[in-house]
């Protein structure tokens, strides 16, 4: 029996089968069937019971606190309760938990494993149409003004830097003596070039602005199914600014070749619901910046080659500084 560490992704997602399965038996539904249907930072499995199916939380990477969990599940909450914006569901435990603990043989420790209600339909980013971010724009602003009145149980963390992710979780490795030769050919200045314009976006946001927002609204974390678009995956939950939230959001389609017409019709859902909270041209586009460095140090920590993911992104961040940072 191999150990942990030197386990393939594939292989440490088998072993957390067991784990889920005890997990299960915490929750008030009567599984039949379990199956996996993906995986990245955590493990989802698909519970189907006779009520329906159920999608089941696994902490693989265990890179979020139960504290940031708590946070996700208490704006959820707060969202059912406030607001008739469509966003995931979870289901408590029997005895009230939030969520469930469980161990398996063969697996270091504990994981958090969280049950969902099974969100329908696919996601915004298999098909992204101008009617999709419309409704999108309208559910990023619903989302932001019961942001602005919500008080997480626990402190969040906050987008306030560039490297603003738990040194714990992702370390800044990108100035490591050994990273060196990821950043030749004029990476290594674009790099800091790119971090010092970003910075002096930081400095021009009001921090009696900020409040709770979604961090990860991308098109991938929302589900259109029928009339219904329905956001999830709220794990990233941070105290940051509404202009922030869009340009992540906005970040993963920039180079579609409908782009413009895609971010109008976001903006156009956004603004019949709230203030558009871009204030200076170049704005979206300097925390879209912000992103990729975060992820030019995230996928260092991932792989150990991060080479792929950095001849897309110094080609973006350079094409930032020509246009917004000369």
């Amino acid at each position: 029996m191999h150990d942990w560490d030197s386990l393939t992704e594939a292989g440490r997602i088998r072993r957390l089968r067991p784990l889920a399965e005890r997990a299960l038996g915490e929750f008030p539904i009567e599984p039949l069937r379990l199956r996996l249907v993906g995986g990245f930072t955590n493990v989802i499995f698909r519970v189907d019971t006779t009520d329906g199916p159920y999608a089941l939380r696994v902490d693989l990477h265990q890179d979020h606190s139960d504290e940031h969990v708590d946070i996700e599940l208490a704006w959820l909450d707060a969202l059912a309760r406030d607001t008739d914006l469509d966003v995931g569901r979870f289901v408590p435990a029997r005895d009230g938990r939030r969520y469930v603990h469980a161990s398996a043989p063969d697996v270091p420790g504990e994981r958090r494993c969280v049950l969902f209600e099974w969100v329908p339909g696919r996601t915004l980013g298999a098909g992204p149409t101008e009617v999709g971010y419309r409704r999108l724009g309208k559910l990023s602003a619903g989302l932001h003004l019961h942001g602005s009145e919500f008080t997480p149980p626990h402190p969040p963390m906050a987008w306030d830097r560039v490297f603003y992710w738990d040194e714990s979780v992702d370390p800044v490795v990108v100035f490591d003596p050994e990273m060196a030769r990821y950043f030749e050919g004029g990476r290594r200045e674009i790099l800091d070039r790119s971090i010092e314009a970003v910075e002096r976006a930081f400095t021009r946001l009001d921090p009696a602005d900020a409040q709770v927002i979604h961090g990860d609204l991308h098109p991938d974390n929302v589900h259109v199914s029928r009339s219904r678009l329905i956001a999830f995956d709220f794990e990233d939950v941070t105290w940051g600014h509404r202009v922030q939230d869009v340009a992540i959001t906005l970040f993963y389609e920039r180079d579609h070749p409908r782009y413009t017409d895609l971010r109008a019709a976001f903006e156009d859902g956004y603004t019949s619901v709230a203030p558009w909270p871009v204030t200076y041209d170049g704005e979206l586009e300097h925390f879209m910046a912000a992103r990729t460095i975060s992820f030019v140090n995230y996928v260092a920590n991932l792989h150990d080659d991060p080479s792929g993911y950095y001849d897309v992104a110094f080609p973006r961040l350079e094409r930032f500084l020509d246009t917004w940072a000369s």
